[in-house]
């Protein structure tokens, strides 16, 4: 069964620790010059993916060849997907799609309208700070890094799942049998294409594939350049103001006046990370509502994407300043109730015996204290704390640490030659006999 998106290429690894120093969840270690990943600590953020200058790192979606693989084949557009074609009507986009062998086009822009509805209800109606859930990264860093802030999640399901379930829903209405609907989301990030396999709340995926972004933009630009005069022109209209979802504060944007005020927009995993440390400190005051994308600038900064994140930015902004009013649909056509909710991931325990946890915790404090505590990374771990927690564990030993290991072969060295340079017994009683 698949756990991840973001895969190794190990052949092309060069055992760099770029990504050791880089990964916000330390699940990366390189031993004999290899990295490795620690399936049970990645978010499949894929910032070892960015990072990385070998292309070792890499991650893989369907193809658009499933697509013919289903009677009916749906496609959900992201916000952020309009974001990579300056100067197109997003209606062009979407008649292309068409063109391509999906039956129907769903914007998930309008879940998203829907859901930032929803979630103005929910804080009215509950106390405290909440954190949006609609990003599988952050969703997963919450869980496995501060179990203790999973319950500030908003217990909401994600605007893609919403609007996958939708247009199931109508389809069967429509007398279309289930099975041959195929819901493809073509997703700008590793981390949505995770929730097919790995759904977060809920019991099973709406969403069958995902397509990145990049393969679906070259698809779409190559239909655009042909200029088909037949294609159909769809009536649907573009939904402007969920487009500001595309992008880091286009979520709190859509709140009400009051509610803004109180919100926080925050973006890239490592600034996320910080913000949370502060929050479960309870350091953090005032504040009701929390957007956090891991990716910088939200999802117009995915991996998947073309464009780069600054003109995607400039760009979604002119296309939603079209359009100033929200698309009247009705909100209770999609149903955010998560089932399942969010539960917490209990990782890092060094034993799970209390007694032999208690015992390695005090052996974890002698490592900590005999290592040289600079966190450069040659050991293949990311500091040298999570080195002796590999210690402790057993899936590292001191040797790997090179300053620990120049010290032992150094006085190694130092006592070769002194016993060099110091007779054998047998040697010392015949000079004394001499």
């Amino acid at each position: 069964m698949k756990k991840h998106s973001v895969l190794l290429k190990e052949e092309l690894c060069e055992g760099c620790t770029n990504c050791v120093k880089n990964c916000p969840t330390k699940a990366i270690r390189v031993h004999n010059g290899k990295a490795t990943i620690r399936d049970e600590l990645c978010i499949d953020c894929a910032e070892c993916i960015r990072i990385c200058a070998y292309h070792a790192k890499h991650s893989l979606t369907a193809s658009l060849d499933d697509v013919s693989g289903y009677k009916y084949p749906f496609a959900l557009i992201p916000p952020s997907f309009y974001g990579q074609f300056r100067g197109v009507n997003p209606r062009r986009v979407r008649n292309a799609l068409y063109a391509l062998g999906f039956k129907e086009v769903f914007d998930v822009s309008l879940a998203a309208e829907a859901l930032s509805r929803k979630t103005g209800e929910f804080l009215a109606a509950n106390q405290g700070i909440y954190i949006s859930s609609s990003c599988p990264v952050v969703v997963r860093l919450v869980k496995i890094m501060y179990p203790e802030l999973t319950e500030y999640l908003l217990p909401l399901k994600a605007p893609t799942d919403a609007m996958a379930e939708k247009a199931r829903k109508e389809a069967v209405a429509r007398g279309i049998e289930l099975e041959e609907v195929g819901t493809f989301l073509i997703t700008p990030c590793p981390g949505k294409n995770t929730t097919t396999f790995d759904p977060l709340g809920i019991e099973s995926s709406p969403i069958d594939k995902t397509l990145d972004v990049g393969q679906v933009y070259q698809a779409v630009r190559s239909v655009l350049a042909a200029e088909q005069k037949d294609l159909q022109e769809q009536n649907s209209p573009v939904p402007y103001l969920g487009l500001g979802w595309g992008q880091s504060g286009g979520e709190v944007k859509l709140l009400g006046e009051k509610l803004q005020s109180r919100s926080l927009s925050v973006s890239g995993i490592h600034r996320v990370k910080s913000l949370l440390d502060e929050l479960s400190r309870d350091n953090i005051r005032g504040v009701r509502y929390l957007e956090l994308s891991a990716c910088e600038y939200g999802c117009v900064g995915g991996i998947f994407n073309v464009v780069n994140p600054f003109q995607a930015r400039y760009d979604l902004r002119r296309l939603r300043a079209q359009g100033v009013e929200p698309i009247k649909q009705d909100y209770d056509s999609y149903n955010f109730a998560l089932p399942a909710g969010f539960e917490p991931l209990q990782l890092g325990q060094l034993d799970s015996d209390l007694e032999k946890a208690m015992e390695k915790l005090g052996q974890l404090e002698r490592e900590i204290a005999v290592l040289p505590g600079l966190d450069c990374a040659a050991c293949g771990a990311p500091d040298c704390r999570t080195l002796a927690e590999d210690i402790v564990t057993g899936a590292a030993s001191r040797s790997d640490c090179v300053f620990l290991l120049r010290k032992q072969m150094g006085e190694l060295t130092e006592r070769l030659s002194a016993l060099f340079q110091e007779l054998p017994p047998v040697m010392k009683k015949r000079e004394k006999g001499l």
